[in-house]
This record gives C-alpha cells, structure tokens and sequence, in this order.
C-alpha cells in the first residue's frame, strides 16, 4: 500500500454516525488591521461529505476602518476525532520534552487529530492564497486570528468578537520565538552552551547512541588507517579500517564510569592535538593524543600512509604524598587467523614492544621512562580479538609530575618497518603535526574573529573534512558520510559531500582543487549512464545537488581548467535534471510542474519540497556558471529555472491553502506550509526530519521561493514556535541547519546570530568540537564533516555574502561584541564570485570610530561593496569617510557603508559615531 493510499485510508476512516448530521456557523471578517482599503475575494469550498449554505463568490472591499463580515453555515456529519495511533518516534520525543502550552498547540494540531471534514477558505481566484480548517479544529478552538491575511474567524451562535479574541490574546503577545529574538539581548555562545548539553562530557547520555558514542576521529589527510578517541582518551579503529583493535586506560575506562573524574577534553587551538584530563584518587591525568604517520611527511597526498597514534600521559601527585601509582592499560586486536596467535616483548631504545608472536609486528610501543611495566595475553569467553593487559608501575614524588609515551600503529608495524618506530621523537612529531595543519589552514582563506571558539571551530572545520575520505593506490577514492558512521564505501551521500563538504567548506574557503578531485570521485562512484547521481535510498537532491555544488565551485575559483574537468558529467547530470522538469510540466493534474521522487533515507517517492528546492537551484546556479564560461546552454538553464521557480511558488502556495492553520506561540494562527505538496498538512506520522530537517524550509535556503511574504513567515515562525526542540531554534539533524540562510536574506541580523550559535552549540561538541548527526532521540553518529560545511557557511556569509550578480555584502550579521572597543575582525583571501577579498575591521568605540580596509582581487566589473559596521553600543554611525575624503553614500539607519561600482583594489573606510 503506497503512502498515500494508506494517508487516505487513514483520513477516511473516521468513526461516522451517519445518522445525524449537525450545523456549525462560522463567521470570517477581514479588514480588522489594514490601514489602507484594498479588495478581497473569497470562496468557502468544504470537503466531500460536508455543504455550505452560500456557494457564492464574495467580493468587496475592506481595510481603513472597514470590516468586511460574512457568515457561513456549514452542514457536516459527527465524528469520533482521536489522536494518532503511528506517530513517529521523533515527534513523539519532540512532545514530551516541549513546554506545556507547545504540547497543547501540537496536541490539538490536525497531524494529532486527523479529520477528514475539511473546509477550504480561498482567497484568490487562482487558488493560490487562503487556508484549510477541519471541522475538528473549528469545534474546538472557537476563533482563529490570522494577522498575516488580515482574517478573523469564529464559530457559534454566539461567536467570539475579534476585540474579545484580542483580549484573549493579550496574555501571549510578543511570545512568538522570532519576536522575542528581536527584544531580547544578543545571542551568544555562551547562553547556548548552558542550553544544549555538552556531548563531549561523559555524563551526556543519548537514548539511541550509537557506536562506541561521541568519538574524535584522528588521522593524516585522506589516509586509509584512522583512529578515534572517546570522551575516556580510549582508542577505536574507525569503520573502513581492516585493522581492528581497541586500546584504553584502566583509570579512564567510560564502561566502568568516569564522570566523577573527568575534567576536560580539548583541541590544541581547534587543530588535531586531543588531550583529556581526569582527576582521580589524588591524581590528576594529562593525556594527550595525536596521529602522526609513521615514516615522516610525505610530499604527495597518500591514502597508504601506515599511521601511528602518539601518546603521552603526564600524572600530577595531588595529595601530597609521594607513592607509587600503578596504571592499567588494555589493547586489543584482531590479529591474523591462528590457533594461538600469542604476544610477545622486545626492548629497542628504551621501549617496550608488545607483539604478535607469529610475524613480530608490533602492536604497541611502551616508553615507560622509568616506570615498570608488566603485562599479560588475557583470553576472554568468546572473544576473537588478541587482547594484551599492561600494567605501569609509576613512582610519583610528592606534588610532583611524571610522564611516560605509548605509541599506537595501524596498520602493526612490520619487522622491516621497526626503524621508524625507532626514529619517532614525540615532542619533534608533535611539531611536525602543528605545522601540518597550520599549512594546510594557510593554504586557504583566513577568518579571525575575537572569539577563540569560533576561531577554532574554523580550524577543526578543516581538518575534519580532509580526514574523512579514504583514497586509495589504484585512484579510487571513497566518501564516506563520517568515518564512524554507516558505509565506508564509495560516496552514500553525496548531496552531503558534495554541497555541504566540497562547496561549504572547500569552496569557500579557497580548495577548489581538493573540491574538484571529490566531485570527480563523486561522478566516478555515483553517476548512472544517463547522467542521474545515485547513493543511499536515491535521494532525488543528489543529482541537481551536484549540479549546485559544481557551479559554486566554478563561479567561486573562476578555474575554467577545473569546470572543464567535471564539465562532461556535469552536462550529463544536467541533462537528466532538465528531462525531469520538462515531464514534470507536462503531467496533468494538481502536481502539474512539480517533480516526484524520493526524498531521504526512510522516506519514499512524493512532491517533496526538498527535491524542487534543489532542481530549481542547481539548474540555475548552473546556468550561472556556463554563463560566465561561455557555454552556449546558459540560457536554456535560465529560461527553465525561471519557469520551474515558477511552477514551484503556484503548486506550493496550493499545497499551502489545503492545509489547516497552525498555531504559534502567541496562539495567533499561520498558513501551513507542507513539505511535500501532495500531503496537505503537517504529517506526525511522517519521519520527523521528512517534515522538518529536509523540510520545506529549504525552498527559502536555495531561493526557490522569495525569504519575504506570508509562506516565508509561516514557514520560519512554524519551525522556531513548534518543531524545533525546547524552541531553541536548531533541527534533528544540525547538518540542514535550514532556517539560518533564510534570515541572512531577510537581513534578519538577531535571528541569524542566533542560529549561528544555536548550531555552533548544539551542532558540536563543546570542547572537542566534533560534529553530530542527530541531535536528539534519533541514532546519534559523529564525524559528519558536512554539519562543519553547514557552520562554516553561515559564518562566512555573516560575513562575506554575494547578495546578487552585482553586489558584496561584507559583515551583514557580525555580532555586537566583536565590535566592542580594540578588537578586530580580519578576512583574508577569501573567494567570491567577484574576485578573492580581503578586509580588515577594526574597532575604537571608545574614540567614536571604527575603521574597514578592503581589498579586492581579480573583481567583476561594476561590483558593489556594502559594508555593516555594528557599533557594540548600537550607535549609529554620524560621519564616513573613504580614502580621507567624506563620503555620503550610507544608512546610519541600517548601518550600512555602499560603495557604488568599486574601481579600485582598495578601499580604506571610517565610520565615525
């Protein structure tokens, strides 16, 4: 049975009582707000089964002190409306961990109650503006205010007056997220700290964990042999790893429970350094951790670097008391089918070398530096891995320290291979790595803020993508979604690598050709012979999202060798995309122009909003990119996103007026806005991220529909008053982060910030840093390098966004307290559609003035620069001058700086207060 029959099975199996019929009088009145008087039109259309006494158009005017009534009988049969019996699981733990008036809105939502009776209000002759109410909803609530239609209705003999519905209303006003987001002070990261709990902390527990839980995955760039650290500093080999082992400390084993010792566990500056600290029995453990490949640098980016894990703990005697400290380690593995594949100790250079008895690899490297150690095999019931139990004697002297190093290799290190290990020196590694990364950083383009934790969630962002591929000697080269999470094979995602990794982060930030390589590998893994990208479950987004990724990338670098690399599969994906649309606007029917197909993981074909978002935008920005190539089909890609965007506005607008309202916070009533066109209505028993996280929502993101108008407020109001969990503004699946986009076109600078740090929070580990797919009840997986690409591209387009073909809006969402007296913002090399951008803004709001320098490379001809300068204080700005002359081209207002038609490289910018 397809979703849609078992939807309308559902709908029209309502318990009837055919034998009587009952009459509700519903009253509609509009013009209750407008100042100006304008015309109206509207029909009452009732569902199958239900009548009305006027069939009638009514038409007039109202507003401007006019207020237009009409009063409506509508004749329906009595049913037994009760709640859902197959909600989804998601929303159910939405519910249960929502505020008691959030339960009662969605308790009394038609996705709870489900009612077939439906009577249809439109308000145009198209039928593309109006709205749904069930006849469940209008016995139950009585009165529904709809300030964005400016449309009152009641019910009854004896209604409710719209000036005692406002009375009502009072106790709610201003309650709405988005209207308390505006009052309140700036968000920040802080305040979202103390919201969204700590994953990274041991005593973070999800309902759904899965795998070994909040793992930090380390290794060289895209190498095949990885390791992860848990919140204990234990050690994991990652999923794609034919070398399988285990390593952990006794004094810091999670399975027997650490969080009464646990302090900490940090980056090195936002760079691939882990150390954990634990405080336990008058002890206090440093260690640190970091993968480092066994045989040096290398010059080329290889996936067959054998790897190892240096490590160094450093024990601090708190007590007072000197003594001797015995430390408990295990490792484990899976060694080479044997009878008695037993362990064996070699001494070299002042190390213990622990290994297998066959072949004399080495599985782990001791350096006790004077210490004891003793060690057995331990064999347990049932167990295939070889597991070694090492004990460390350690003498501490009173409030002194002492440290000692193991070295952990993956692959085990071969006898011909012990020269290397011989050869690592920690402290000379440890450097070497710091200069890894720092280069790999330096490379691409610079954003430093006064805030260390966006500056080092800025560098993890890197290196979290750069260890997630898994390249091989033969070229190829696997995608996988996290390396602690699903498949290691081929790309299962690839909308997810390739817009939210490959464009997010890598085209962004300057590394068009790592970008290139991995869409190319994508093309390679995924693409079918008539040019559809496949992976996991199908997604409709992975081909047009390619088509997205390939155009940023191109429009971002301008390296026409690189888009004439992916040019033939891209053309090829393209092609499919544009015979998608074209059947689409042929079909007959209500879907007419809207394209099927199925949407993510667990959901299956539909009109799904998604799915249109991504053709429309990835057939557009692709007409961009062969614009700006010179590719003749420029055009054609133009001509049809245009059409199919417009396709999209009328089905969706549609969908939107069969819909029954939702209620907001501030218990006034919004058109509802389906995610799947098909589906009128919010649907609970749907997959929560089907409704929400791959929502509708995403037609704003990618432009298909405008971020201004009523389905643009209904849309972000509904997600920040009712879906999003304790209202804090962040979705299931933190990678779609999908309202946040939406507010940087609304130039809505509060909402954004918010968003922002809600992400950075919520999204992340909080000392670690590591991604999550999955924030709350749903299987919970980390690693996900795309939720990076999610934060990284709302940071860098608060501050550097293309506003249009023509324009470059630079600091349009930075927080206030960047801003604040002596602190800087500084943007280097950054890549735009107009050329590589530089600026620096720095702050004496002290002395009433903060300077901007601007630089920019290669830029379009006639670009127009908009700088935001905001003022910590929220002075607006008094006087502006430009290279020292005085310049009257700013809104003291809006606090922006325009520069019409930039014609020269650099631009130096005072704003005085």
């Amino acid at each position: 049975m397809s979703r849609y029959v078992l939807a309308l099975f559902l709908l029209t199996s309502l318990t009837l009582h055919a034998q009587s019929r009952q009459q509700l009088k519903v009253h509609i009145s509009l013009g209750q707000n407008a100042s100006k008087s304008s015309p109206f039109f509207v029909r009452v259309v009732p569902s199958q089964g239900l009548s009305v006494d006027k069939q009638n158009e009514w038409t007039g005017g109202a507003g401007d002190g006019h207020v237009a009534s009409q009063t409506y009988t509508i004749s329906y049969p009595t049913a037994v409306v009760t709640p859902i019996q197959d909600m989804h699981v998601i929303w159910s733990d939405l519910i249960a961990h929502s505020d008691a008036d959030t339960v009662h809105r969605l308790a009394q939502d038609p996705a709870w109650r489900i009612d077939s009776r439906k009577v249809t209000f439109i308000l145009n002759r198209d039928g593309t503006r109006g709205f749904s109410l069930t006849i469940d909803q209008l016995l139950q609530e009585k009165s529904f205010w709809i300030p964005s239609l400016d449309l009152y209705v009641s019910t009854g003999d004896d209604p409710v007056s719209f000036a005692q519905a406002q009375h009502q209303l009072r106790p709610y006003a201003g309650m709405r997220i988005l209207d308390h987001v505006q009052q309140a002070p700036e968000a920040s990261y802080d305040a979202f700290r103390l919201k969204w709990d700590d994953m990274g902390n041991p005593a973070y527990a999800h309902p759904e964990q899965e795998g070994p839980g909040h793992i930090i995955g380390l290794t060289w760039d895209s190498t095949l042999a990885k390791f992860g650290v848990d919140r204990g500093a234990g050690v994991w080999n990652d999923y794609g790893n034919p070398d399988q082992f285990r390593f952990w400390f006794g004094f810091a084993n999670l399975a027997e429970g650490i969080t009464p010792y646990w302090k900490s566990q940090t980056l090195e500056n936002g760079l691939p350094i882990v150390t954990t600290v634990l405080e336990r029995d008058g002890v206090r453990y440093e260690i640190e951790q970091f993968a480092y490949p066994l045989n040096g640098l290398s010059e080329q980016r290889r996936g067959d670097l054998p790897m190892v894990l240096m490590q160094r703990v450093r024990m601090t005697e708190l007590s007072g008391n000197a003594r001797v400290v015995p430390v408990a380690m295990v490792h484990e593995r899976l060694l080479p089918a044997q009878d008695d594949p037993g362990i064996t100790e070699e001494e070299q250079n002042g190390q213990l070398l622990l290994e297998e008895s066959a072949h004399h690899s080495v599985l782990l490297a001791i350096k006790p530096e004077g210490g004891s150690a003793a060690w057995a095999g331990v064999q347990e019931h049932g167990q295939k891995e070889k597991r070694v139990d090492v004990t460390l004697s350690v003498s501490l002297p009173a409030g002194g320290t002492r440290e000692f190093f193991l070295t952990l290799p993956s692959p085990a290190i071969p006898v011909n291979a012990r020269e290397a290990l011989g050869r690592l020196d920690y402290a000379l590694a440890r450097t070497k790595t710091i200069d890894f990364w720092s280069s790999y950083l330096a490379q691409g383009a610079q954003f430093h803020v006064p805030e260390q934790a966006v500056n080092d969630l800025f560098c993890a962002n890197l290196w979290h993508a750069l260890t997630l591929p898994r390249r091989h000697g033969d070229g190829q080269m696997d995608l996988p979604y996290s390396n602690f999470a699903y498949s290691q094979i081929g790309t299962p995602w690839p909308v997810n690598q390739a817009v939210y990794v490959d464009y997010m982060l890598y085209g962004l930030r300057g590394y068009s050709a790592i970008a290139t390589e991995e869409l190319q590998a994508i093309y390679h893994n995924n693409q079918e012979f008539n040019g559809r990208v496949n992976g996991f479950a199908h997604w409709m987004a992975y081909t047009p999202g390619m088509l997205y990724a390939v155009a940023q990338d191109y429009l971002l670098s301008n390296d026409r060798k690189s888009f004439e690399a992916l040019l033939p599969d891209t053309l090829k994906a393209l092609d499919w995309s544009l015979e998608q649309i074209r059947e689409a606007s042929s079909k007959p029917g209500a879907m007419q122009g809207l394209v099927a197909g199925p949407l993510n993981d667990i959901t299956g074909s539909g009109y799904w909003a998604f799915n249109q978002a991504y053709l429309y935008a990835g057939v557009e920005m692709m007409g961009q990119a062969l614009k700006r190539y010179g590719n003749p089909r420029a055009d054609e890609c133009l001509i049809v996103a245009q059409q199919y965007q417009a396709a999209i506005e009328r089905a969706i607008d549609k969908a939107s007026v069969q819909s029954p309202l939702v209620q907001l916070r501030d218990h006034t009533w919004i058109p509802y806005v389906p995610s799947d066109a098909a589906y009128p209505g919010r649907n609970m028993g749907e997959w929560y991220p089907s409704d929400v996280d791959t929502g509708a929502t995403h037609l704003l993101r990618l432009q298909a529909l405008p971020s201004q108008g009523t389905l643009a407020e209904s849309l972000l109001n509904d997600q920040e008053d009712n879906l999003f969990l304790h209202g804090w503004g962040l979705a299931n699946e933190p990678v779609y982060n999908q309202q946040a986009t939406a507010y940087l076109f609304r130039d809505d600078v509060q909402a954004t910030i918010r968003a922002f740090y809600s992400l950075m929070a919520g999204g992340f580990s909080h000392g670690q840093l590591e991604p999550v797919e999955h924030r709350w009840r749903w299987g919970q997986y980390f690693g996900p390098p795309s939720t990076d690409g999610a934060w990284f591209e709302l940071y860098r387009n608060m501050l550097v966004r293309e506003v249009d073909d023509h324009t470059l809006l630079l600091a349009q969402a930075t927080p206030r307290a960047w801003l604040e007296d002596g602190e800087h913002i500084t943007v280097k090399q950054a890549p735009t559609w107009f050329g590589d951008l530089s600026f620096e803004i720095q702050s004496a709001a002290r002395s009433d003035n903060i300077k901007a320098m601007v630089h920019l490379e290669g830029r379009a001809s006639g670009t127009t620069i908009l700088l935001r300068l905001r003022h910590p204080a929220g002075k607006q700005i008094h006087r502006v001058t430009i290279d020292g002359h005085p310049w009257n081209d700013f809104n003291a207002q809006k606090e922006w700086i325009r520069i019409p038609n930039a014609d020269r490289d650099s631009y130096s910018i005072i704003a005085s207060y």
